[in-house]
């Protein structure tokens, strides 16, 4: 499952750099869903001019038709999908909704606008993760919380002392600012450390070695 969202955030990274001109006359979202067995997904596909119809494919990890959409005419719909697909709008707006959704379903799918020269869109990555029980996920909130804790409580600390560190910096500056600004304008304002101490003379101790 780990290998699937890496994939998933790969493919998203690769879908927002500008795709081919065919590409962009056919747009589909989202670029990724991530959802869990037995949940329901959509998928948009919309596209302008003259088309013949719609075709959603499965283009990863192999190459399989979905459904295949015409306004005015019955859908045909692929038997491993058959009673799990729903499609609202027209075949310039087509809205996919694909239920009961299985381990099997995780894959890229494209838009297809069917003319004289069809063209795809980029490509919607769907990642199906599997349903965990109750007593399967509640025995995972412990360990979670105890990677994320430690981690969230040095992050905190360091913010802390970040912002202390500047405020301090901050409050150091502005006392200086109106010290400068109680004296006189026309004399120039210095900061004068004391240095008696350094200058003080002591007496020397008599050599030991004489």
């Amino acid at each position: 499952m780990t290998q699937q969202a890496v994939l998933a955030l790969l493919l998203t990274l690769a879908g927002i750099l500008p795709g081919p001109l065919d590409a962009q006359e056919v747009h589909q979202a989202p670029g990724v869903v991530i959802a869990s067995e037995g949940d329901s997904i959509n998928i948009t596909c919309s596209t302008r001019g003259h088309l013949e119809g719609i075709l959603v494919k499965r283009i990863w990890p192999q190459d399989s038709n979905v459904i295949y959409f015409e306004d005015g005419q019955e859908p045909t719909v692929d038997e491993t999908f058959s009673g799990r697909i729903d499609l609202s709008g027209s075949q310039k707006n087509l809205t996919i909704t694909m239920r009961f959704l299985q381990l099997a379903d995780t894959g890229a799918y494209t838009c297809e606008a069917i003319r004289k020269v069809s063209v795809r869109g980029l490509f919607t990555m769907v990642v199906v993760r599997e349903k965990l029980s109750q007593e399967t996920y509640r025995s995972q909130e412990p360990l979670q919380t105890s990677v994320f804790l430690p981690a969230a409580i040095a992050v905190g600390f360091f913010l802390t002392g970040l912002i202390l560190g500047l405020l301090c910096s901050m409050l150091r500056k502005t006392q200086i600012k109106k010290l400068c600004a109680s004296e006189n304008k026309a004399s120039p304002c210095v900061v004068y450390e004391d240095m008696s101490y350094s200058n003080r003379k002591i007496p020397c101790a008599p050599n030991q070695y004489h």
